[in-house]
């Protein structure tokens, strides 16, 4: 309880002082309100812990306590590994559960001393007054080791990318600016693994090497901002990019990918219709068959969005690409290619490219039931698709896991191998 105390003076008939009267004032609901509202300013809603305004007031004080006394002070940053596949997979609530749980874990493994806030969306960090390099280090691995060791539900095994930075003599910004490339060079050295602060090796990380990371992430944000203009030049065909590359990173993960593997593939799922961007509009939704000329046109936009996406993604993304209408059994496009010889993310591409074809509505088509769908797919098992693809997706849809709500082009649908004549009969969408 907080009470408020004051006091008045109590004067007789002559007017002098004979007294005071004192008043006492339950102040506890207001003084709650305003611990409230400090707690709020200064917390992180989703996980309870500090948030980045405290983190960079905390982290100034002691880059200058650490300064002017000649002590040692250290900095984890970390992110989770993935969040954005979490998310997609498995929906916000996951990943914001995995957030939370991190959090927790986090904090069972630091010390009394240290400020661990959350600072970005997947981004954390742990400021460790008088910590030299390698108590920091001990405890960033302890910490890597407490997240990684047990699942959290449902989006299984989580893991983060954590650098380390400990130094007596730099500011605040500059310890942040360090321990920050240490922690990029985690990320682009294979995730889930901690990185001590190194001149020899993260300078040039957090120099040339990130700011080529940062054009490439600017390159690609440009084309994936194409990709969804794209989508967008008709109604029907909204989010399919997003449908696409989340089906595929799904169908990708039964099959037993790694979740890197699975991240590139999401990103190449988001930018495998960029090709179209070069077809004009009355190709692209003309209703019914298209002449032969105009399959033509349309089959060009596969190799097309290969040329387009290769500054920004890698060689294989490029091929998953360039190659997700190719067919198993061979007649595909661009390359004709068949079996093995078709790379592995574009034959799961291919799939789920064609499922969200059949089972979302056109402006020249009417979505198929889910059941009609599944038995197409069953149908051109080993002809159009990868049988252990189809087999995965029979399993998803059996399973609740994915219905009819998600994939381009009606015609695109299952293209009958075209014709090699000359005077091919005219074709559907492909």
């Amino acid at each position: 309880m907080w009470l408020s105390l004051s006091s008045a003076p109590l004067h007789d008939d002559a007017g002098a002082t004979s007294g005071r009267v004192v008043m006492l004032k339950d102040v506890t609901a207001s003084r709650l309100a305003e611990l409230e509202r400090r707690v709020r300013d200064n917390t992180d809603p989703l996980t309870g812990v500090a948030n980045h305004t405290v983190f960079q007031e905390r982290l100034r004080d002691e880059a200058a306590a650490a300064a002017a006394h000649g002590t040692p002070l250290s900095l984890v940053l970390f992110d989770v590994d993935h969040l954005k596949r979490i998310n997609q997979l498995h929906g916000h609530r996951a990943g914001d559960e995995v957030l939370r749980e991190t959090s927790r874990r986090v904090m069972a493994c630091a010390r009394p001393d240290d400020l661990f806030a959350r600072v970005g969306g997947e981004k954390f960090a742990l400021l460790m007054p008088g910590a030299g390099p390698v108590p920091a280090l001990a405890v960033a691995e302890r910490i890597r080791q407490a997240i990684a060791g047990l699942p959290v539900p449902p989006a299984g095994r989580v893991t983060i990318s954590a650098g380390v930075a400990s130094v007596s003599d730099e500011d605040g910004p500059g310890l942040y600016t360090l321990a920050d490339g240490a922690r990029y060079w985690a990320k682009s050295t294979g995730r889930d693994r901690c990185v001590a602060y190194d001149p020899a090796e993260v300078t040039v990380t957090s120099g040339d090497e990130y700011r080529r990371y940062l054009e490439r992430q600017g390159v690609l944000s440009t084309i994936r901002a194409l990709a969804r203009a794209v989508d967008a030049r008709d109604v029907s065909t909204r989010e399919h990019s997003d449908r696409v590359a989340s089906l595929a990173s799904r169908i990708a993960l039964e099959l037993g990918w790694d979740t890197h593997s699975t991240d590139l593939l999401y990103d190449a799922g988001l930018l495998h219709d960029i090709g179209k961007i070069g077809i004009p509009d009355a190709v692209l939704f003309k209703p019914g068959r298209l002449t032969p000329d105009e399959y033509a046109l349309i089959t060009t936009h596969s190799e097309l969005g290969a040329q387009i996406v290769a500054g920004a993604l890698s060689e294989q993304q490029v091929a998953w690409v360039r190659g997700h209408h190719e067919r198993w059994g061979g007649g595909g496009y661009p390359d004709d290619l068949s079996g093995d010889d078709i790379p592995e993310g574009a034959r799961i591409l291919a799939l789920a490219d064609a499922w969200d074809v059949m089972t979302i509505a056109r402006t020249y088509s009417t979505p198929r039931p889910t059941d009609e769908a599944v038995a197409e797919c069953v149908r051109e098992s080993g002809a159009q698709f990868w049988p252990e693809a189809v087999d995965v997706l029979v399993r998803l849809v059996r399973d609740g896991l994915v219905g009819a709500d998600g994939p381009d082009d009606a015609a695109e649908v299952f293209p009958p191998a075209p014709a090699r004549a000359a005077d091919a009969a005219p074709a559907d969408h492909a």
